[in-house]
């Protein structure tokens, strides 16, 4: 098997994988509950979808100037979608968005009603 054909096939998979990795992130965009598991969804959706879309194209199209531009994109790719995630998370946070009734538990604060059993506070006891 030659290495054309080999990373013809690697990249083609690779591109498909990332088109499916979005597929996912925009189905979870339409039926999540809520802000917060949404935008989760779609920042592990945007990271990983994009980083296999970039590594196949460059499969597809290997250059030696190509290859330390992938390395930085996706490195950035996964660095700001984490970030941007949190981002709208936290700034939904604070525009008071509501969490869907499912969620019983918070680190910040939001859950309206705790159990009798746990201790008042925000857990930095």
């Amino acid at each position: 098997m030659s290495w054309d054909l080999l990373a013809t096939v690697l990249g083609s998979v690779s591109i498909l994988t990332g088109s499916v990795v979005f597929l996912g992130g925009a189905i979870g965009l339409l039926r999540f509950p809520d802000l917060y598991v949404r935008s989760s969804a779609i920042g592990a959706a945007a990271g990983l979808g994009l980083v296999f879309v970039i590594v196949g194209a460059f499969l597809l199209h290997p250059t030696w100037e190509a290859a330390p531009k992938v390395v930085v994109a996706a490195i950035l790719q996964f660095a700001s979608s984490a970030i941007g995630a949190m981002a709208i998370a936290r700034s939904g946070f604070l525009s008071g968005a509501a969490p869907t009734s499912a969620t019983r538990y918070s680190q910040i604060g939001f859950a309206t009603d705790t159990p009798s059993d746990s201790p008042k506070g925000t857990g930095d006891d």
